[in-house]
């Protein structure tokens, strides 16, 4: 997440650690959701800090291990039903399928992004947003600070990693996945 002092968040803190070991410094490039594989594989980056590791994003890009276990989840107001309608997410993500796996009777719109997704919400527009749980939380807190209920759980499971363009050196790749191995055991799934 891009914030005033610099890129912030579990996978910047994960990853900084393990570019320190390696003696690297990491120049961030913020990125939206819809333009990150194609700045990934044209080049215009050379590594992805954390993305959602799903079967169609494998035939894409080279995932290291992952560093963090999060999950799709449900970001609601107070006055919107239990039951949701009408839910909104981000069409990159991975969570269009998994959401209408989830919720077969509902609706889901897909947008460009959390703000847009959280937006929708608030003005009425959709019941819910089906986001990473982690992400979701710090963009709905920076974004509309104390509008969200925080999601007690997720609906479907998400593994975040680093993620290259198949092309990329596979030196420095296989470098960076055994240092963050070391520093952050997260179990395989």
């Amino acid at each position: 997440m891009a914030s005033p002092a610099g890129p912030q968040g579990l996978a910047v803190a994960i990853l900084t650690t393990g570019f320190e070991k390696l003696g690297t410094e990491a120049d961030w490039v913020p990125l939206s959701l819809t333009e990150q594989i194609s700045a990934l594989c044209n080049g215009e980056v050379d590594m992805l800090a954390c993305l959602g590791v799903t079967t169609e994003r494998q035939s894409q890009v080279v995932f290291g291990d992952p560093i963090i276990r999060t999950g799709g989840a449900l970001f609601t107001i107070e006055r919107q039903p239990t039951e949701p309608a009408r839910i909104v997410t981000p069409s990159a993500g991975p969570l269009v399928a998994a959401t209408q796996a989830a919720y077969p009777t509902c609706s889901v719109v897909e947008v460009d992004d959390y703000p847009q997704a959280l937006s929708h919400v608030v003005d009425g527009h959709a019941d819910a947003a089906a986001l990473n749980f982690h992400v979701g939380s710090q963009v709905a807190e920076r974004e509309f600070p104390g509008k969200f209920v925080p999601p007690g759980s997720t609906f479907e499971e998400i593994y975040l990693a680093p993620a290259w363009a198949p092309t990329h050196d596979t030196v420095f790749r296989n470098a960076i996945t055994s240092v963050l191995a070391a520093i952050n055991p997260l179990e395989n799934p």
